[in-house]
């Protein structure tokens, strides 16, 4: 019961914490906003332990997931510590290193889930790589600049990692629902949901970094909630998924 509670207050301080963490970052960074992202981006990671207790699931994908999250708080930090590139790449990689963490629990877990299951199908790569074309030529058109080229390069890869990543939290989500279990649509929508909405993060905040829109507050507020409450209920699939 005590861990049920403390579930819940992560999640009424995350609840709390991003709005006020929004308020402090404008119009500029600062520590306040550090301290604040960095609680917010504690609970994500929190949500996961706590959900590894409460379902007394220790599996391969607990595991592996908890360590794309700790990946993910590394890289809020240095996002975020210092307007520097060395502290942007860093953060960066971090991410990327996490995406590639939560697709390979993805991966493992769902021929667990569904015996047979291919690693990749056609229509999966299909999907991927349409989504990349599209964000790349929508970012041409919009007149996104990357400078100097090689952050294209960075960026195309990542999108790829992302968007994999999305396809398969959808494929394990789906594939659970099918098994018939009792909560089988939460964690299709836990899935689902959350990987969509780190994805809609993610190019929100490309749009902000390489697309003149650093000043514009609104999108900045729908990078940060996508983001965090994405982390969150991806974190919160580990009460379902015991693989």
């Amino acid at each position: 019961m005590a861990l049920k509670v403390l579930f819940c207050l992560c999640l009424v301080v995350e609840l709390f914490c991003v709005p006020w963490y929004l308020k402090a970052l404008w119009p500029e960074k600062c520590r306040k906003s550090l301290i604040l992202k960095m609680v917010c981006s504690t609970m994500f990671v929190s949500v996961c332990v706590l959900s590894m207790f409460i379902a007394d699931n220790f599996s391969r994908y607990a595991l592996t997931m908890l360590v794309g999250f700790v990946f993910g708080w590394i890289g809020d930090y240095f996002l975020h510590a210092k307007p520097s590139n060395a502290y942007f790449v860093t953060g960066f990689i971090s991410f990327l290193i996490g995406h590639i963490i939560y697709i390979v629990a993805f991966v493992k877990a769902t021929p667990v889930i569904a015996p047979g299951y291919e690693l990749f199908n056609g229509v999966e790569i299909a999907v991927i790589i349409g989504i990349v074309t599209l964000l790349m030529v929508a970012a041409e058109v919009v007149k996104v600049k990357f400078s100097p080229s090689v952050v294209k390069v960075g960026v195309i890869i990542y999108l790829l990692a992302i968007n994999s990543m999305v396809v398969r939290a959808a494929v394990l989500g789906y594939s659970y629902y099918k098994t018939g279990a009792e909560f089988g649509i939460v964690a299709l929508l836990l899935l689902g949901f959350g990987a969509t909405a780190f994805l809609l993060s993610d190019i929100t905040l490309g749009i902000i970094i390489f697309g003149g829109r650093k000043k514009n507050y609104p999108i900045k507020i729908f990078n940060i909630i996508t983001y965090f409450w994405g982390q969150v209920m991806l974190a919160s699939s580990i009460l379902f998924i015991n693989a």
